[in-house]
C-alpha cells in the first residue's frame, strides 16, 4: 500500500515540476513561482520515496 501511495507521490511531483518550468519559461517574471514549485515537487518526491522504500515491493 505504502509503495503505491509513495509512487503516486512521486509521480505528482513530476508533474508539479514539469509545471513549475513551464511557468518559468512562459512568464516574465516567473522565478520565484518556480523556485517555489521546485522546492514543493522535491519535498513530494523524497516523501514519496522514503513510503515507497519503506513500503517494499508490494504483492507481485
Amino acid at each position: 500500500m505504502l509503495h503505491t501511495i509513495g509512487k503516486m507521490l512521486e509521480l505528482s511531483a513530476m508533474i508539479l515540476l514539469m509545471f513549475g518550468l513551464a511557468v518559468g519559461l512562459m512568464e516574465e517574471h516567473g522565478m520565484g513561482k518556480e523556485l517555489t514549485l521546485l522546492a514543493v515537487g522535491s519535498v513530494l518526491f523524497y516523501v514519496g520515496y522514503l513510503m515507497e522504500q519503506r513500503g517494499g515491493a508490494g504483492p507481485s
